[in-house]
């Protein structure tokens, strides 16, 4: 019998995400993942196409729930929609090992968020700006 490494029980339960402070309607989706704070700076600079877009919120999802990559961009695009931001655009590049993915949501006056989604090959994060 092969026994595998254990991750942690926050690894693997799945727990209600914090609120987007930005807009109060929109929530993130369950997994494991947390705020970066500070770090998100240094993921910024990753993303193509953010000039106009600030007050960036970044999260991550490692181990088992960095597998359910559509199920979180699926439930962040329905919660952008129920909020009024509609999807406008998508576009995916390959940087190296990692794969990007720019989702552009426009609410009818004009404000934009920006979703982008970087697959690394040992976590799934998510970058969340706003216009304006």
């Amino acid at each position: 019998m092969m026994v595998a490494p254990t991750q942690t029980l926050v690894e693997v339960q799945l727990v209600t995400a914090t609120a987007l402070k930005l807009d109060s309607q929109i929530r993130l989706p369950s997994g494991s993942y947390r705020a970066l704070g500070k770090g998100v700076a240094r993921l910024v600079t990753k993303v193509r196409g953010g000039e106009g877009f600030g007050r960036w919120e970044g999260y991550v999802a490692r181990g088992v729930a960095r597998n359910l990559r559509d199920a979180y961009v699926h439930q962040l695009a329905s919660a952008f929609a129920a909020a009024g931001y509609l999807p406008e655009g998508q576009a995916s590049y390959a940087v190296g090992a990692e794969r990007h993915t720019r989702y552009l949501f426009s609410a009818p006056d004009g404000r934009q968020v920006l979703l982008y989604v970087i697959e690394a090959p040992d976590a799934l994060v998510w970058l969340v700006g706003w216009s304006g």
